[in-house]
């Protein structure tokens, strides 16, 4: 019985050394990218790994990519420090920056903007003609919805007032809903409809503009943990600066849209300011 008792005992000590190493090796080999969730995981990998690979090369470390199911989800573990570094919408890095420390990288060189659409049947032609209407629109959280808000109040609009919301899972979502008439119109993000035509062309084609917004602020920001030391940061800020000029480089900013990486000043961060507090406020 003793003897048993000994070899459940070392049997659970093993298991113990075993997680403990597997959960403590990542910290000094492995780099962890927080991305925000804007695209399920398997798009994710298929469009950022090459930025994991610059990364990598820059640092000398392995890079893992993980997201998180929502945007206060992601705005809470990035506040934890969970990431070691960032790549987050421009609200959430200001957040991340005043809040809680995150350091500077590089921005992309692709704005965010939005874009309101209807069937290209619909009698629909400018935005003030959405009251009394249904709207598709994305997490209300987003910069993208933030956009659409704006502009309908200049117009004497109110969203979720005088227009019907309709709140999908993903920017996608609200690009279908319009195509198979659950709502009369959608915003979403240029940077998705533009490429649209790709995914799908007959939605492309029976979907049109009324409104496109000025963009606003950069699409994506990369940013460092409050912990990383500025000659690790100036390393990474250097390779994804000179990324686009590389044959890899040029591919994955076409395919990613980003366009390229830009430096990142603290005038660009206080233009994102009016974004903010959709984090931190209730509904």
């Amino acid at each position: 019985m003793h003897s048993f008792i000994k070899r459940v005992l070392l049997a659970v000590a093993a298991v113990f050394l075993l997680s403990t190493s597997l959960y403590a090796a990542p910290k000094g080999d492995t780099l962890i990218l927080g991305v925000f969730p804007y695209i399920s995981a398997n798009q994710m990998m298929e469009q950022l790994s090459p930025l994991c690979k610059r990364i990598e090369a820059a640092l000398g470390k392995k890079v893992t990519m993980v997201s998180a199911p929502d945007f206060l989800s992601y705005v809470e573990r990035t506040a934890k420090g969970e990431y070691d570094l960032v790549l987050t919408a421009p609200h959430m890095g200001r957040l991340a920056q005043k809040r809680d420390g995150w350091q500077l990288v590089v921005q992309s060189g692709q704005k965010t903007a939005t874009v309101i659409l209807v069937r290209k049947e619909s009698p629909i032609r400018k935005l003030e003609d959405l009251r009394g209407k249904k709207m598709a629109v994305g997490n209300w959280r987003s910069v993208t919805y933030l956009l659409a808000e704006e502009a309908l109040a200049q117009k004497g609009v109110t969203l979720g007032k005088d227009v019907e919301v309709l709140e999908t899972a993903t920017f996608s979502n609200v690009v279908q809903s319009v195509f198979l008439g659950e709502a009369d119109a959608g915003a979403t993000p240029t940077l998705l409809w533009d490429k649209w035509i790709n995914v799908n062309e007959e939605q492309h084609r029976q979907l049109r503009e009324i409104f496109r917004a000025k963009p606003a602020t950069p699409s994506f920001l990369v940013m460092a943990n409050p912990k990383a030391d500025q000659a690790t940061i100036q390393r990474l800020r250097e390779s994804l600066l000179s990324f686009k000029d590389t044959p890899e480089g040029k591919d994955f900013m076409q395919k990613s849209q980003f366009e390229s990486f830009l430096p990142l000043d603290d005038a660009t961060m206080a233009r994102i300011d009016p974004y903010v507090h959709v984090l931190v406020q209730p509904r």
